[in-house]
């Protein structure tokens, strides 16, 4: 499986619930610094993050062939972005699962203040609200157009990544990082330290701007 397809399968299976205001955020000055070894470290953009607008793009994607975890997984929980002040920038709730058949994703935007953004898909989904697409479903090896736009309306100066997810309702992943200014490192739960698990972190790694990304241009399986 190429690792255009990899980011795909890591994008929306994590990304889409960042990525309503990560875009503004979290640049291309994001970089990994270590492979997995039981933690992830990488780090977080330098101090100021600049107010800026995000000009409205279209992206085409298509999802992996199958599932590439190849058993059924769920996450759930919440992703808070915080500023110098404490206030909260954005609070989501993600609600994903994946099977054998395909792909279901919600969220609800619990807060979103000194901020804009709006992310929708070309088919799929069964609702739209201010923030985009919502209630999508999509089959393994579909072809989706993703449109987004935004703005980060201050400059932020520090903060808080607050993340607290549950994989299969019971396996936490929790982790709290300075918005900026500072790498951030996660420690990846023994439960999914193994296997194609692995494999998923290591394309995160990339997605977080290894140079070369995992195991070259081709993941071999």
């Amino acid at each position: 499986m190429s690792i255009n397809r990899h980011r795909i399968a890591l994008a929306v299976c994590a990304g889409l619930a960042f990525a309503l205001l990560p875009t503004l955020i979290l640049p291309s000055q994001v970089h990994a610094r270590h492979r997995v070894n039981k933690s992830i470290t990488f780090d977080m953009p330098p101090c100021p993050i600049k107010a800026k607008r995000v000009a409205p793009s279209k992206t085409e994607f298509q999802l992996p062939r199958r599932n590439p975890l190849g058993e059924p997984v769920s996450v759930t929980g919440t992703i808070q972005w915080t500023d110098q002040t404490g206030s909260t920038v954005i609070l989501l709730a993600p609600v994903l699962t994946a099977d054998q058949t395909g792909l279901s994703f919600s969220r609800t935007v619990k807060t979103l203040q000194h901020a804009t953004g709006e992310l929708t898909f070309d088919k799929g989904c069964t609702k739209t609200d201010p923030y985009g697409s919502n209630n999508c479903t999509w089959v393994w090896g579909e072809q989706v157009t993703l449109a987004d736009e935004g703005a980060l309306q201050e400059d932020i100066t520090a903060g808080k990544l607050i993340v607290d997810l549950k994989i299969d309702t019971t396996i936490p992943l929790q982790f709290s990082c300075s918005i900026c200014g500072a790498p951030c490192t996660v420690s990846i739960p023994p439960e999914l330290d193994h296997g194609r698990w692995n494999r998923i972190w290591e394309v995160a790694m990339y997605l977080l701007g290894h140079p070369h990304g995992p195991g070259g241009d081709e993941d071999q399986q």
